[in-house]
């Protein structure tokens, strides 16, 4: 039974045209990609995340090789559109309690067909600040480095996937077109 379910599956994947965006990413990135971030001038310390949620996508999402500049094939220069920290909740006493990291990220994305595109990301992330410190709670509002890194590290991979889906729509258009 579960062989007859398995074999129905892959019939209906591959019959609906189906590609894994790995796959799709071959035909518009070339296989080597250099990787920047612009340094942002009002969070300059947390750049870092951004650049290691679009290098950690690269390798594990697209399945293509990091390079140096001078020998990369294609590039992404990712930069800070938006980022924002919004209120969620308070507590009884008016104190914030979680906030939500509102990210957005332009994608300067250089082709295998050696064209510029600009791709635009966007992802959020929710966390809280109130922590229960020995019985009781703490209910500073303020936001640690370590929550706004990690907060902006998960909104950056949410930017980098919804990234992914524009570069794939861009490459199922040029497929599209060459076909014609």
């Amino acid at each position: 039974m579960r062989r007859i379910l398995a074999i129905v599956f892959v019939i209906f994947v591959v019959g609906c045209g189906y590609r894994p965006v790995a796959r799709v990413a071959d035909s518009i990135l070339a296989d080597s990609v250099f990787v920047d971030v612009v340094m942002s001038k009002t969070d300059p310390q947390n750049t870092v995340a951004i650049k290691d949620a679009v290098r950690e996508g690269i390798v594990s999402r697209l399945h293509r090789r990091l390079a140096p500049k001078q020998s990369a094939q294609s590039y992404i220069i990712a930069s800070i559109k938006s980022l924002s920290f919004t209120a969620l909740t308070y507590d009884q006493y008016g104190y914030i309690t979680s906030y939500r990291a509102n990210l957005t990220i332009n994608f300067q994305t250089k082709l295998k067909d050696g064209s510029v595109v600009n791709l635009s990301g966007s992802g959020d992330h929710d966390f809280r600040v109130t922590r229960l410190v020995k019985s009781s709670r703490d209910t500073s509002s303020v936001i640690s480095d370590k929550d706004r890194y990690d907060a902006i590290q998960n909104a950056s991979t949410q930017a980098f996937d919804e990234f992914v889906a524009a570069l794939s729509v861009k490459a199922m258009q040029k497929e599209k077109l060459n076909e014609h």
